[in-house]
């Protein structure tokens, strides 16, 4: 039998690992558009103030298992066949999607060139980064979101010296993740203890490249001078290439069931680009964090390997550990509705959300334990009962439920 997988993400990794676990004589073949083997995007932000991180980024993958530096531009799923920019032609008998996400990068008026502004994706965005930071006079750099991402850039960015200004949007920072209050909370102790700015409500209207930097105008019509421009404004599955193929997407992503099999039963996929059911607000939705994408690249491998694994239906979450907190969110957690139980001490903050005793969401920020207990209790819709305060201080025991 003969795999092909097209993406180089954790994903597409972690599908190659498990298929060649189960049997190491199988037939497979990565195609990656990355010059690199699959690596740790996790990692990626952290890579800008350290080296020392690059030597644990790589996984390894056979040389002759790879196709580096190409793309899958059209899948054929009448004749079964992966066709490449480069003009490859690949057959298979099943086919694994694991294309994951590009980050969107808006066109800003101005006079400024590519160097001056990045995402952060890929090895080639840290890279960039980190030589418009080396050659800059100012010691400001400016990020463009209050997401996880841009969080953790400005993060590595202060830990090597810099100062960090955001240009947020909306009227809170992580406004994804967190609601009014909790998010009053960290900008408050971040601006409080490192040189760091968040200017809201606010967007950029112009950018341009001087003195050796950029400056860049807002629609306040401040000006703010730095030497690199962060953009985090979300990113887009990359499902482009299936347009003309059978495999049907939803919400974003490829539609896939509870085997992480696609409407085309050769074909599977799993991480940023499939669209899978949510425990939280029941309906199918990208969830794109690690744990995720591994755990369901796992099932997608044994299912296409003829080994019948269910998926059980996720329950989106991020932990973000920066400028010494740690933010660690879940399900419906940047609103209050349904049962809302709250605690509130300094520089932590506690909040679940139950909706007939069963969790629905939380966020929790300071010292938190036992990261796994609530993932584990609100995807198998475990009803807390009277152990709320357990349950909002993180000593709750699963094994006594």
């Amino acid at each position: 039998m003969k795999f092909v997988i097209v993406g180089g993400s954790i994903a597409a990794y972690t599908a190659y690992k498990t298929l060649k676990n189960i049997d190491s004589s199988f037939d497979i073949k990565v195609i990656s558009k990355e010059r690199f083997k699959p690596y740790s995007k996790m990692l990626l932000p952290y890579l800008i103030g350290s080296d020392e991180l690059s030597k644990g980024l790589f996984y390894e993958v056979e040389s002759e298992d790879i196709i580096l530096n190409d793309k899958a531009v059209k899948i054929d799923t009448d004749s079964k066949t992966v066709k490449t920019n480069r003009g490859l032609s690949i057959n298979y008998d099943k086919l694994f999607i694991a294309t994951g996400a590009e980050a969107d990068m808006p066109q800003y008026n101005g006079d400024y060139s590519d160097a001056s502004v990045a995402v952060v994706r890929n090895i080639e965005d840290v890279e960039k980064i980190k030589r418009q930071t080396a050659s800059c006079k100012g010691k400001n750099a400016v990020m463009v979101g209050a997401g996880l991402v841009t969080l953790e850039v400005g993060w590595a960015l202060v830990k090597a010296g810099f100062s960090v200004i955001y240009i947020v949007r909306s009227n809170r920072i992580l406004s994804q993740i967190l609601d009014m209050e909790s998010s009053e909370m960290v900008q408050k102790y971040i601006e409080r203890n490192f040189p760091v700015k968040f200017i809201k409500e606010s967007d950029v209207e112009f950018i341009e490249e001087k003195d050796n930097g950029v400056c860049v105008r807002l629609t306040t019509k401040k000006e703010i001078n730095g030497c690199v421009i962060v953009v985090g404004k979300g990113v887009k599955p990359n499902v482009d290439f299936l347009e003309g193929s059978s495999i049907k997407t939803l919400n974003g992503g490829m539609d896939v069931n509870g085997y992480m099999q696609t409407n085309n039963k050769d074909a599977y996929a799993a991480g940023d680009a499939a669209a899978f059911e949510d425990v939280a607000d029941n309906s199918k939705k990208v969830h794109p964090i690690w744990p995720v994408a591994v755990e369901q690249a796992k099932s997608a491998a044994k299912n296409m390997a003829g080994i019948k694994t269910y998926h059980m239906p996720e329950f989106s979450r991020n932990a973000l550990p920066v400028f010494g907190i740690t933010i660690f969110t879940g399900g419906i957690s940047n609103k209050n509705q349904f049962d809302v139980y709250k605690a509130s001490l300094t520089n932590e903050y506690r909040k679940i959300i139950l909706k007939n005793g069963v969790l629905k969401g939380f966020v929790l920020i300071g010292d938190i334990g036992n990261f796994g207990a609530y993932t584990h209790i609100a995807k198998r819709k475990i009803k807390v009962g009277d152990k709320i305060n357990k349950l909002l201080y993180g000593s709750l025991n699963i094994n006594r439920l």
